[in-house]
C-alpha cells in the first residue's frame, strides 16, 4: 500500500513527524469507509477502521523497539528514555494526526452531522444535543487507570492492540474540541480561533500528559509481546526487555496519576 510504502521511508530517514499526516489521512479514509459501509452505525466503526490501518504501522514500529532492546546489554534509565524517543514521538505525531482529524470533521459538519458521525464520542463527554454538561471534560476519561492497563494487555496479546484505545481517546478529544468550538461560534457568536486557544490552553497539560501515559503502556506491552515470542525466556536479553517494559509501564501509571492531579484542577 502506498501509504505504508510513505512510513515505511519515513522511519527510514528518521523523519517520523510524516506519522502526523499518516494519522489525518488514515483518520479521513477510516471516516468516509465507516459511514459508507455501517451508515446506521459509523461512529465506533470509524475508530475500528483507523486502527485497523495504523496497526500494520506500529506494529513495523514496534519490531524495531525490540531489535535495539535487544542489542542493549547494559541498562540504564538515561539509554532507556534515549533508545525509545522514536517511538514515543511516532505515537505523539499518529495521536494528534488523528485528534486533528476527527477534531476538523466535528467543527466543519453541521451539527446534525456530527451528533450522528459522532455520536459515542459525545455521548462521553455528555453531549446529545444544544447542551453541554457542566464539568463534562473533567468526566471524559474517568478510567484512565482501566485504560492504561487495557492498553498494556491489548499489546501483549496482539502487540499494536492498544492503537485502538490510543484512536479512540484521540477520536473523543478531537470531536468535542471540534463540537464545542463550533458551538462557541453558533451560539455565543465567537471566533473559532479564540474558541480553540481557551478550550485548549488550559486542558493540553492534562490531555497530553494522559496521551503519554497510554504511549507508555501500549510500547511496554507491545516491547514485552515480541520479546515473548523471539527471545528465550529469562535469558539475559528478555530479562533485560522485561525490566524495561516494567519501568516504562511504571512511569505510564506514574503519568496517570499526574494526569488524573491536572483533570481535578481545570
Amino acid at each position: 500500500m502506498a501509504l505504508e510504502d510513505i512510513m515505511k521511508i519515513s522511519l527510514i530517514n528518521n523523519k517520523r513527524f510524516m506519522t502526523f499526516f499518516l494519522g489525518i489521512v488514515y483518520s479521513i479514509v477510516g471516516i468516509f469507509s465507516a459511514r459508507l459501509i455501517f451508515g446506521s452505525n459509523p461512529d465506533m466503526m470509524s475508530v475500528a477502521f483507523v486502527s485497523i490501518l495504523l496497526i500494520p504501522a506500529v506494529n513495523r514500529i514496534l519490531k524495531v523497539e525490540e531489535e535495539i532492546e535487544a542489542r542493549e546489554q547494559k541498562f540504564s534509565i538515561k539509554g532507556l528514555f534515549t533508545e525509545h524517543k522514536g517511538v514515543f514521538l511516532t505515537y505523539i505525531y499518529l495521536f494528534f494526526g488523528v485528534f486533528i482529524a476527527f477534531l476538523a470533521f466535528s467543527m466543519f459538519s453541521a451539527e446534525s452531522t456530527s451528533l450522528y458521525l459522532f455520536k459515542s464520542q459525545l455521548k462521553v463527554a455528555g453531549i446529545t444535543g444544544h447542551a453541554i454538561s457542566p464539568g463534562f471534560f473533567t468526566s471524559l476519561l474517568a478510567n484512565n487507570l482501566k485504560v492504561l492497563i487495557a492498553c498494556l494487555i491489548l499489546s501483549l496479546i496482539y502487540g499494536a492492540g492498544s492503537i485502538l484505545f490510543i484512536v479512540w481517546n484521540a477520536s473523543v478529544w478531537g470531536v468535542v474540541f471540534g463540537y464545542s468550538i463550533k458551538m462557541g461560534a453558533i451560539i455565543e457568536g465567537q471566533n473559532p480561533f479564540l474558541t480553540f486557544l481557551l478550550i485548549m490552553i488550559p486542558v493540553f497539560p492534562h490531555l497530553f500528559t494522559e496521551a503519554l501515559s497510554y504511549f507508555s503502556a501500549a510500547i511496554a506491552g507491545g516491547v514485552m509481546s515480541k520479546a515473548v515470542v523471539t527471545e528465550d525466556w529469562f535469558s539475559e536479553r528478555f530479562n533485560h526487555v522485561a525490566t524495561d517494559s516494567l519501568i516504562l509501564f511504571g512511569m505510564g501509571v506514574f503519568l496517570v496519576i499526574i494526569a488524573a492531579l491536572l483533570e481535578a484542577r481545570f
